[in-house]
Order: C-alpha cells, then sequence, then structure tokens
C-alpha cells in the first residue's frame, strides 16, 4: 500500500520513511524519526506527504510538539481544499463540509479506526446531533499531530464516505528522538463574553532500548475553559398571515375572525376579554388581499396566505460555558527490526452549559386554543418589492421572557491495539483491533418561560437591515409586568416549562487483518478482512406543560428573576439593552420544575412519550488489490487497483405504541451488498508535474436516525408517519482528474476536477399508499371499536384505503461536479528577510443538481402528477477559497488567515408554505496567529480569532430574503506560552 494510504491508518510517520528508503534501494532503517519545527516545516513535510501518495490527500502536519496550526481542529482544516466549516454555538467550528457534501457524509477515523462524537446545540443550529456526522468541537488540536483529508477511495480504506475520510492520529514516542516534554499555557479573551480564560496543554514522551527490546511511552492532556456569548435576533420561522388561524379582523371587515365565542369574551367589538378589535381596516383588507398558491399546491389560496412574517420574532443572548479535558497514552514495542506493536488510548470529555435567553412576540406563533394570533390587531404593515414584511405595528400582543438552561457532556473513550510485523523481505502482515465509545448525555435541558399577554403597541421594523428594531410596547425590565401561572378560564396563557433528558450513545468495534506480498519490483499484491460493529442508542423523554400550579403565595417574579444586561451593541438602532428574565436557582428554589416528581405538576417525565431507538450495524467486508509501478509509452506510472466488498446487516428497533396505546418494540432487520472497485494511477511527468486519476464506486450509508423504524397514525387526517429501517445507502460514482506541479522546492500548484455521479439520494416524502402498504398492524384501524370486515360501525380506514405517509426513501440521486486549485509557494527566491514570507492559496468550485421530490405522484391518479425542484446538495456552498500569508524566520513566526464560503442551502423547503429555502449567507472569517521563539526551548505565542466580527445569518426564501437568525459572537484573542524540556 502507498504511503498516502499508510498515513490513512494512522502511521504516517514511519511510512514516509520507509517509502523514502524503498525509493532509494536502502534498508528500512526505523531508528530514523521526523521532528516538525515550525510552519514552514510543517507545510513542508505534509507537502512531501502528498506528493508520494497515490489518490488525492491534503495533510496538515503539527507545527511543533502539541502545536496545531489553530486551537480548534475544524478551523484548521479550512487550509485544505474544498473543506469549509459550520459554526456552532459560540462561532466555533463543529462540523466539516468536504466537497459540497455535509459532514453526515465524511468518515472520521482517530488512530485507524472509525469514531463518532455528538454534542448539543441551539434549536436554530440543528439542536442535538443524532446522526454520524462528527463533532470536531469535542477535541482540543493539541491532543493531534497530523490530520489527513482523503477525497479519492482505494480498495484497502474502509468504506462509508462519499465526502472524504478523515484520519486523526496521536503523537507516538517513536515520533521523537529521544526524552521529550513540553508544557503549555494560554488565555483567551472574549470581545463579547468579556473574559479571559484557560487553556492548558502537556506532553511527555520517552523510549528506552530494554532486554526485550526498544519500548516507548508518551502521554499527552490538554485542558480548555471558554465563555462564549452570541447575540442577536431570530425569527424562529416565516409564516403565513394565515398560520395559526389569522390576525384578529378588524370592525368592518367582510369576515369576523375569531369567530363569536363567550367563554373567550369574543364578539364583533372584541376578539378576547378586554382586546378590542383595534386594528385599521384598510391595512387589515391589503393583507388580507395577499395570496400565495404555495407553488401551485393550494387550488384556492387563504386570505393573507401572502403575507410572510417573523413566527416568533425575537431577541436572543446564548451563553456557552464550556470545559475540555483530553488525554492520550500510547505504548510502543518494537523487539525486533521487523516487528512493532502499538497501543493508543485516548479520552475526551466535553462538559457545556448554555444558556439561552429570549425577549420576544409570543402569539405570532399561537392559534386561538392559546389566545394567540386571533387576538392581534394590525394597526399598520408595510411590504417591500419583494413582499416581505417589514415594518408591522400591532395590539393584543403576548410578550414573552424565555429562558433555557441545557447541561450536556460528551464522553469519548477509545483504545487501539496494531500490530505490524515483516514475515519475510516479500510478506508482511498488519493486525488492528479496537473500540470507540461515545457518549452524549443531557440530562436537563429546562426551559421556563414567563408572559406578558395582550400587550398593545408591539412593533417591529426591518429598515435598518436584516436585525429589526422591535418595540414591546411595554418595560420589557420590569419583571412585575409579567405572569407565570395556570392559563386562564378564557385560555390566556400565563407562562409555560419545557424539561427534556436524553442520551444518545455510539460504540464501534473494528478488527482487521491486512497482507501485502512483494511479488516483484512493479507489483504488490494485498489482501485483508475487516469486521465492524456499531451500536447506536437514543432515549428522550420529556417534561412539562403550561403550569397547573401558581407561584407559592407571596412570592413574585421580581425575587425569582435577573436583568439581561449590555444587549445588543452593534446590532442596531432600536435594539433593547436590557430585559426581565428567569434566574433558575431562585425559581427552581421554590418551582422545581426539574424535580421531576409528583410535588410539582407536570414535572414528571412523560413516559408515554418517550423515544427509545436502537440501530445495531454489522458490516464485514475484504478487499484485493494490486499496487503497481510500471513505466508505458515512456511515462513512469504508479498506483493501485482493486474491489472492495462490503456486506452490511442492520437490526434497528423502536419502541412504538400499541393498538392500545402501550409501548412496545418494534424491530426490523435489512442486509445489502455492495462491490466498490477502486482506481488509482499517478504518472510522473518532466518536470515534476504529476497527473493523477481516480475512479470509484463509494457509498454513504443512511443516518441511523432515519434508520428507527417508528410508526405513528392519525385516523382523523388519515396520515401515517413512519420510519424506513430498510433504507439502501446513498451510492456514487466518482472520478477525479488532478495535475500537480512541484515547479520549486516547497512548491506545489494544482489544478483538479472531480464528478460524483450520485445514482441514489435519500430523502423524505409523502405519497399516497394503501394502508396495508405500510406494513402496519390492522389493529391500529380497528382500536376504536369499528369494523373493517362488513360489521358496524365501519372503520374510518380500511386495509385498502389511501393514506398519507411521511417517510424517508431513496430517490434519484444527481451529478455532483466541481474543480479545485491549490498554491502553495515559500518566498525563497526574493531578497533578504522577503524570502522568509510564503503563501497558501486554494479555491473550489462545487455545483450539483439534486432532484428534491416536492409530491410524490399517485400512480393510482393520473392527474396527481409528481412536482420536483433541481437545487444544490444542502449545505453545499458552490464557491470557498482559503487564503494564507506567512512569515517565518528562526525566532519569530506570524501569519494571516482568511477562509471564505460562499452561501448554501441549510433545508429545501419545497414551496409548501410560500419559502422555496433556506440558507445561510456569504461568510469570511479572518484570523491571525504569530510566535516567537525567546529560546531554543520557550516560546510565546498570540493568536486573534474572527478578527472582522463575522456576523453568521441564515435567511429563508430566496426572494423575499427574511431573516431566521443574525448572530455576533465578537472577536478572540489569545496570549500563550509554550515551554520544551
Amino acid at each position: 500500500m502507498t504511503l498516502g494510504v499508510l498515513a490513512l491508518v494512522g502511521t504516517i510517520h514511519a511510512q514516509v520513511q520507509a517509502q523514502a528508503q524503498a525509493q532509494s534501494g536502502a534498508a528500512a532503517t526505523p531508528e530514523n524519526t521526523v521532528v516538525v519545527t515550525g510552519f514552514r516545516e510543517s507545510l513542508n513535510n505534509a507537502l512531501n506527504i502528498k506528493k508520494n501518495s497515490d489518490g488525492i490527500i491534503d495533510i496538515i502536519k503539527a507545527e511543533d510538539i502539541s502545536k496545531f496550526p489553530d486551537a480548534n481542529l475544524a478551523e484548521s482544516m479550512q487550509r485544505v481544499p474544498g473543506v469549509s466549516v459550520a459554526q456552532g454555538d459560540g462561532g466555533e467550528g463543529k462540523q466539516i463540509t468536504v466537497r459540497g457534501l455535509n459532514a453526515g457524509f465524511t468518515r472520521v477515523r482517530i488512530n485507524g479506526i472509525e469514531g463518532t462524537t455528538a454534542t448539543g446545540a441551539s434549536d436554530i443550529n440543528g439542536s442535538t446531533n443524532r446522526g454520524r456526522a462528527f463533532d470536531f468541537s469535542v477535541f482540543a488540536a493539541e491532543l493531534f499531530n497530523s490530520l489527513a483529508v482523503r477525497k479519492t477511495s482505494e480498495a484497502g480504506v474502509e468504506e462509508g464516505s462519499l465526502g472524504a475520510t478523515v484520519d486523526l492520529r496521536t503523537a507516538r514516542p517513536f515520533d521523537f528522538k529521544g526524552q521529550t516534554a513540553s508544557i503549555g499555557a494560554q488565555g483567551l479573551y472574549n470581545t463579547v463574553s468579556k473574559k479571559t480564560q484557560p487553556r492548558l496543554t502537556a506532553l511527555y514522551s520517552n523510549r528506552w532500548d530494554t532486554g526485550i527490546g526498544k519500548v516507548g511511552a508518551l502521554v499527552s492532556l490538554a485542558y480548555a475553559k471558554r465563555s462564549a456569548i452570541e447575540e442577536g435576533y431570530e425569527s424562529v420561522d416565516i409564516v403565513a398571515g394565515s398560520v395559526n388561524g389569522g390576525f384578529c379582523s378588524p370592525i368592518g371587515a367582510a369576515t369576523q375572525y375569531p369567530a363569536t365565542n363567550a367563554v373567550k369574551g369574543i364578539d364583533a367589538q372584541n376578539c378576547g376579554f378586554g382586546v378590542p378589535r383595534s386594528g385599521s381596516l384598510a391595512v387589515y383588507n391589503d393583507i388580507i388581499n395577499r395570496k400565495d398558491d404555495f407553488g401551485g399546491t393550494v387550488a384556492s389560496p387563504a386570505g393573507s396566505s401572502g403575507a410572510f412574517h417573523p413566527r416568533i420574532p425575537r431577541y436572543r443572548r446564548s451563553q456557552t460555558e464550556y470545559e475540555r479535558t483530553g488525554i492520550t497514552s500510547t505504548l510502543q514495542w518494537r523487539p525486533d527490526s521487523a516487528t512493532e506493536l502499538s497501543l493508543d488510548v485516548m479520552g475526551g470529555r466535553y462538559s457545556n452549559t448554555r444558556y439561552d435567553n429570549y425577549i420576544q412576540g409570543i402569539s405570532f406563533g399561537r392559534d386561538m386554543t392559546e389566545n394567540g394570533k386571533g387576538q392581534t390587531s394590525i394597526v399598520d404593515a408595510r411590504f417591500n418589492e419583494n413582499g416581505s414584511w417589514t415594518y408591522g405595528k400591532f395590539n393584543g400582543v403576548d410578550v414573552r421572557s424565555e429562558g433555557l438552561v441545557d447541561v450536556y457532556t460528551t464522553l469519548f473513550k477509545q483504545a487501539v491495539l496494531s500490530g505490524h510485523r515483516d514475515v519475510t523481505d516479500k510478506l508482511a502482515v498488519d493486525v488492528m483491533v479496537g473500540v470507540s465509545d461515545s457518549r452524549l448525555n443531557n440530562p436537563m435541558r429546562a426551559t421556563v418561560q414567563i408572559d406578558a399577554p395582550n400587550v398593545n403597541g408591539f412593533s417591529w421594523d426591518f429598515s435598518g437591515g436584516a436585525v429589526p428594531a422591535l418595540n414591546f410596547g411595554m418595560d420589557i425590565s420590569n419583571p412585575n409586568n409579567f405572569s407565570f401561572g395556570p392559563q386562564g378560564a378564557d385560555g390566556t396563557v400565563h407562562g409555560n416549562f419545557v424539561g427534556r433528558y436524553l442520551t444518545t450513545t455510539n460504540r464501534l468495534k473494528t478488527s482487521s487483518i491486512n497482507l501485502s506480498y512483494e511479488l516483484n519490483d512493479n507489483f504488490t499484491l494485498k489482501t485483508g478482512l475487516s469486521s465492524r460493529r456499531n451500536s447506536w442508542f437514543n432515549y428522550e423523554v420529556p417534561s412539562g406543560g403550561i403550569p397547573t400550579q401558581a407561584l407559592p403565595a407571596g412570592v413574585s417574579l421580581a425575587s425569582l428573576t435577573r436583568q439581561i444586561t449590555g444587549f445588543g451593541k452593534g446590532l442596531g438602532p432600536g435594539v433593547p439593552s436590557s430585559w426581565a428574565a428567569i434566574d433558575f436557582d431562585k425559581f427552581r428554589s421554590v418551582y422545581d420544575i426539574e424535580c421531576h416528581c409528583s410535588d410539582v405538576a407536570l414535572s414528571e417525565y412523560q413516559l408515554g412519550n418517550q423515544i427509545k431507538r436502537d440501530v445495531q450495524e454489522k458490516i464485514d467486508a475484504l478487499f484485493l488489490s494490486t499496487d503497481f509501478k510500471v513505466n508505458a509509452w515512456g511515462l513512469p506510472l504508479r498506483g493501485n487497483v482493486g474491489v472492495r466488498g462490503a456486506n452490511t446487516k442492520t437490526i434497528a428497533m423502536q419502541l412504538i405504541k400499541d393498538p392500545a396505546g402501550q409501548l412496545v418494540p418494534r424491530v426490523v432487520e435489512h442486509s445489502y451488498r455492495d462491490w466498490l472497485p477502486a482506481f488509482n494511477v499517478t504518472a510522473t511527468l518532466p518536470k515534476d508535474l504529476l497527473v493523477r486519476f481516480s475512479a470509484g464506486k463509494t457509498l454513504s450509508r443512511a443516518e441511523y436516525v432515519d434508520l428507527s423504524p417508528s410508526a405513528s397514525i392519525n385516523l382523523t387526517s388519515q396520515s401515517v408517519s413512519i420510519g424506513n429501517p430498510t433504507l439502501d445507502p446513498i451510492r456514487a460514482n466518482t472520478f477525479d482528474l488532478q495535475a500537480e506541479w512541484y515547479y520549486a522546492k516547497n512548491a506545489m500548484l494544482s489544478v483538479g476536477a472531480f464528478h460524483k455521479d450520485i445514482k441514489t439520494f435519500i430523502q423524505r416524502t409523502n405519497e399516497l399508499m394503501k394502508y396495508s402498504e405500510t406494513g402496519l398492524s390492522n389493529a391500529y384501524l380497528t382500536s376504536t371499536g369499528c369494523s373493517i370486515t362488513g360489521g358496524t360501525p365501519v372503520c374510518g380506514i380500511t386495509p385498502d384505503t389511501d393514506v398519507s405517509v411521511s417517510r424517508m426513501v431513496n430517490t434519484k440521486g444527481g451529478p455532483l461536479d466541481g474543480l479545485e486549485v491549490n498554491w502553495q509557494v515559500p518566498f525563497t527566491f526574493l531578497p533578504g528577510a522577503w524570502s522568509n514570507f510564503g503563501a497558501l492559496a486554494n479555491y473550489t468550485h462545487v455545483k450539483s443538481k439534486i432532484t428534491y421530490i416536492t409530491r410524490v405522484d399517485n400512480p393510482r391518479t393520473a392527474a396527481n402528477e409528481q412536482l420536483t425542484e433541481e437545487a444544490n446538495f444542502i449545505g453545499l456552498s458552490p464557491n470557498a477559497y482559503n487564503l494564507t500569508v506567512y512569515y517565518e524566520d528562526k525566532k519569530f513566526s506570524a501569519r494571516v488567515s482568511a477562509a471564505h464560503r460562499s452561501s448554501f442551502i441549510r433545508d429545501v423547503l419545497r414551496n409548501a408554505n410560500g419559502s422555496d429555502h433556506s440558507f445561510a449567507d456569504p461568510s469570511t472569517r479572518i484570523g491571525l496567529s504569530a510566535s516567537y521563539n525567546v529560546t531554543p526551548n520557550l516560546r510565546l505565542s498570540f493568536e486573534a480569532q474572527n478578527l472582522t466580527d463575522e456576523e453568521l445569518r441564515y435567511g429563508k426564501d430566496t426572494e423575499r430574503d427574511d431573516t431566521l437568525l443574525y448572530g455576533k459572537t465578537g472577536r478572540s484573542y489569545v496570549l500563550g506560552a509554550n515551554y520544551k524540556f
């Protein structure tokens, strides 16, 4: 197997040496080590690995002991062409997108075996990660000394990635010449949180000659604590005026809404007790006349269906308090020159407490069950030329202060035992066994909401830009203006509370044995077997509701709240600087919603609504391949060709309610087999020009959540929602062509094109089918005592009834094409100090055409034609570039980096509710890093992150471009020192 492949199984360093020696005809001398010092040297070493690989691979090497180029792994990966970063809460890099394919399509391996890590997040950022995507925020970058991104397939590399396979490797004692030690300390300051917090690292490594051979041991530690704050605006969603029944009609309107209801105090003059119909008739009629047929899916659009407004306009402060601890340890034993054993053990703990506080107009997202939107009168409104509701003034608005505390911990553990043996001078064997275990425990996600019903004078004004000026029509800093207690007899809500417990575990076991036999100088035959056992488990249970108990006598909200202060700097005019917010500790001391006990009504877990699901995945694979070095047509060619066979079997389980309402397990088995050919060839042309071509068949397995066999039926609406445990993977044929010109020492210019012919895709559809085709029991239909066999009363649904079924299905895919340009150049051709400069630059352009189904064709009804829409992959930025300019001499090093990604789709909304897509705005993040070697052992460093205070913005509907989210996290500065012994 070539050097690039061996890098992917975590032995980059040793194999670089072996490859170089093999090319010169020398015998292997495992005593040699690679010691990387400095940013320029790390680039050079990575470039050498790339040059000697067969496939298309990009490498990032640590600059020094415990010194990765960036504090966050995901942000370091932005240097790799085609890699873009998705930001998590607080602005830190969380997941990656490779060549336009989101994190779910990328596999991450640590020391040779696959790992999965999941963390929590705010709802607008995707909430809890329940999928296969890897959250890089769990680990400190200082724990790793190399990172490889393989973009092409190879028979000897585990399948499962459509985007890339990322290999992370921790340091090993044989990487160093002898005893090595390092300690580091840094302080991080953020301009929004106004706090300075620590980052600490330490490493010790040694090796000894003993009576049983050479032995090495290494241990490294990393610790970080951070407080990150994000401030901004959210709309939660953009909805039509007709949603939730519509607004309160003014006096004189053609149709009265809401209809007269004495219990609620609704009549011709009032929309509720103390809520007069105070809207403007002219403005109301203008809004009623705005209609939208939602892409032709609605024959008779409702009044105001074309007037789109924020569902819950609100300001948000999100404060994340995390601690990140990691440890790695390695034992290596080389009993003789032909044998080596390594035991790599790693642990990581990422603990986070996030506090989200909102001040909002809640009634725009409420129906009349809770006296919401139907009691809100429209006083004034303005729309822009695209139809966005830019200004609105309202009476009868329910104002809410909401506080959320989200406490979660991700615990990661891994152990890998690997061995290599040169059985003869031609035959070698590699064995590996390992287990990776990740557990996300979310014991508390508690929300308390206090309300001020029916406030007059609420307004939003978007004339200043993406962040509106919200006037709440009341003093929101006065806690006595809010209430918390039972719902009124007329339906008025006086607060709410919500709780949830969640745990998600991923356990991945891998065993493999690979053989390599050198047939001659030109061909090496390789084969191997592997067994993977992946286990995913997810459990969730809710609590809470509209309170049925009031606060204790004599207790007011003034004693249970605090003030959000100093809010909104830089967000624009009209943004309040403070508001009253629940103090969780004080609130729980008198009204403990987290006791989950009978003493506090509704705090008990709703076990009947629990979610419990499990997916067991067994993957057995084998491969056969040949490495070759030949001359053809006068050109030296090297590469590999082979095929990988993988047999996958899944057993998926979920608790579902049976017809009697009892939770019972539903278990479904599914299996599929794939043969995955792969071909990689590199031609060495004159002038150090390499031309690479790769072709292969790849797959990406369905998300665990989508494989869960969930099932629910709504007899009234004749609809069914089911999981699909028989989903097949997304499959694709991939082709890569790349030219790399190593035109000067440590310099490279490359241009490449890639094409992915995606044969299948997975998406959610709603389609009509006979109930009998859903696989659900007929007992659900007869649970009310009705008959499906001719008796009376007759059931509303029979086995032959067409029902609307919502589920994930395999659908037709589409092409994905791209272009990558990469340039790395040290300015050694310049005179004097200018020769210490250098630059890195890359650009990637990607386009795709995935057919998203907006309405499935019903084969039984000719008139019901399928509606589709072509759009890019979700998460794909068509354009991305990275630029780094650096300077480095013997003592001083500095660099400035910019990473840009263009707008990308977050969700294809299929125009079902009047919007085509939700999307993220383009972003460019700029960082700076500098260090100074005071002595050969002592290094001082300074970093600046997000220098331009780049905002994060999500929008909805490409024509209206309404704001879903706008947030700022501020700039961060890091000052530190590192000492090597």
